[in-house]
Parts: structure tokens; C-alpha cells; sequence
């Protein structure tokens, strides 16, 4: 009776699902610090496509996916919502100076505090 030798399954790969999870995770910690989550929730999409395409660990890049589609979608609300308070107050026809368009900002954008910058609108008579 000859003895068969003890097959090991294939080790699964999971270094691209593992990446795509750990760019969703610094995706949100990025977002809420600095901002700057978009750009890493666009590189974990990436990353996601392709380890569901090659099913490198794919559970891993669907969760990693998810929390940077999360973040990118809420990135894109955040600047959308951002951009439709700031609009307004660039318009130089309706507030022709620094001060009148820093005044607008104070009033619609809850975080804004304007700052004096000499010689911003040109010398004072």
C-alpha cells in the first residue's frame, strides 16, 4: 500500500484585496483630516476593480471598494456643497472689494474667519 502525499491547497493571494482595504480605511482617516481622502479613495477603487477581477482576495477589495466609494461619494457632497456657499461671494460686480467678499464668506461658510492682508485691493488713498 503505497502512501499518497498530502496535497496543500493552492494558497489563496490576497495582497491586492488586502490593499484595497487598507486605502479605503486611510481613504475616510484622510477625508476627515486633511481632505485629501478623494485622491486615496480614487487609488482604492482602483485597486478594488482589479483585485475583484483577478479575485486576489476578494472580499477583502469588495470591503476596501465600498469604504472608498463611501468616501469619494461624500467627498464630491462636501466639495459640491462647499463650492455652492463660496460661489456667491466671487462675484466683484456685487462685492467689488476684499473686505465685502470676506464679509459674505464669514456669513456663509460657518468656519471661515477673514484675515487683513495689506495691500490686497491695490494701494489705500
Amino acid at each position: 500500500m503505497a502512501y499518497q502525499p498530502a496535497g496543500y491547497p493552492p494558497q489563496q493571494r490576497r495582497g491586492l484585496g488586502i490593499a484595497a482595504l487598507v486605502l479605503g480605511i486611510v481613504a475616510i482617516i484622510t477625508l476627515l483630516l486633511c481632505g485629501l481622502g478623494a485622491v486615496v479613495a480614487i487609488v482604492g477603487i482602483v485597486i478594488g476593480i482589479i483585485a475583484v477581477a483577478r479575485n486576489n482576495g476578494r472580499g477583502l477589495a469588495v470591503t476596501g471598494l465600498a469604504l472608498s466609494t463611501v468616501t469619494l461619494v461624500a467627498a464630491i457632497g462636501v466639495g459640491v456643497w462647499f463650492f455652492s456657499r463660496v460661489s456667491p461671494c466671487a462675484d466683484r460686480t456685487r462685492y467689488p472689494t476684499k473686505a465685502d467678499r470676506d464679509h459674505c464668506l464669514e456669513g456663509r461658510v460657518p468656519f471661515f474667519k477673514a484675515t487683513a492682508t495689506p495691500g490686497a485691493d491695490g494701494p489705500r488713498p
